[in-house]
């Protein structure tokens, strides 16, 4: 209980800091967004008029502190755009974003698991360089790159998968998830790579170590020495990663879902950042960065239950 409360407390910590640097980075941007709502041909009253109904005379603090006080009791604002809440906004948006995340980090997954063990198993082999090779080529490619690339292999050459549009899932399983296919291979091409290398350079040394050297001698298959035995203790760097990697795809594939037109969150922020929709903009921000704080609580959560020591350490330390 100490080790979790330490750990939520930090995290709160970071969540609140990030809440107020990008209110006070929204609101520093030049320009006035009661200008651009009232229009080009509206008087300077009608101008004023809707700045005192935002409520944009008042100081920085005095704003920041009303909205942090509705986010806490779950009301977030109201677009200057649309008048659309902005959690209702994030929240019809977000099982898109979710299904993208979901869809990508299994497809990472399925391609860095097998392809680490292997290359740990046959390091410096040619099996490890050409994985090594392969991983350096995706890297190396931007997902904006990778995405015009899939588009026109199987969307326009092939004809094999729908390049842009969302079909929810009422629509059929397999209606639904094709149109996820092609954009978390644009991101899950470039992270397996990652994933990898973390994994293969865990699990060199967890193979090292003497009780793995004692399961070899007492002639336990070799299978069972990496999945049960090795695999463990070689997931710390692969979760740490896996978490940050989930944590950014809430809103770090926002070119992705602009691409293939997804409505998702990413797209949500982008549109908002373009109309000046600031309560959408903070919404968004900080639903991320709760993301974030949530994800990593959940990896430490995790380190906790692989190795009991993590957390007796922490509790005392």
């Amino acid at each position: 209980m100490r080790y979790l409360v330490g750990r939520f407390g930090h995290l709160i910590t970071v969540l609140f800091l990030v809440t107020v640097l990008t209110f006070l980075l929204v609101n520093v941007l030049p320009g006035d967004i009661a200008y651009d709502i009232a229009g080009l041909d509206a008087s300077e009253a009608e101008v004023q008029a809707i700045r005192e109904d935002l409520g944009l005379e008042r100081p920085f603090v005095i704003r920041y502190f009303d909205w942090l006080s509705g986010v806490l009791v779950g009301d977030w604002g109201i677009s200057y755009r649309t008048g659309e809440p902005v959690t209702e906004a994030i929240l019809t948006r977000f099982p898109v974003s979710l299904e993208l995340m979901i869809v990508t980090q299994l497809i990472a997954v399925l391609l860095a698991v097998p392809l680490g063990v292997i290359s740990a198993l046959r390091a410096n082999s040619k099996v490890d360089r050409v994985v090594t090779v392969t991983g350096f080529f995706f890297l190396s490619v931007p997902a904006f790159m990778m995405a015009i690339i899939l588009i026109y292999i199987f969307g326009l050459w092939l004809n094999w998968l729908p390049v842009t549009g969302y079909e929810s899932i009422s629509e059929g399983l397999w209606t639904n998830v094709r149109t996820f296919i092609l954009p978390a291979l644009s991101i899950a091409l470039a992270e397996w790579t990652l994933l990898t290398r973390v994994l293969r350079a865990d699990m060199i040394g967890v193979l090292q170590e003497d009780y793995i050297s004692m399961a070899r001698a007492k002639g336990m298959p070799m299978a069972r020495i990496l999945w049960v035995h090795a695999m463990r203790p070689s997931s710390f760097s692969l979760i740490t990663l896996l978490g940050l990697q989930v944590g950014n795809l809430i809103g770090g594939s926002i070119i992705i879902e602009s691409i293939f037109a997804l409505p998702g969150v990413g797209r949500l922020l982008i549109t908002a950042i373009y109309t000046r929709d600031f309560m959408v903009i903070q919404g968004c921000v900080t639903f991320i960065a709760l993301g974030y704080v949530v994800i990593n609580f959940g990896v430490d959560m995790c380190y906790a239950l692989l190795d009991p020591r993590v957390r007796t350490a922490r509790a005392h330390g």
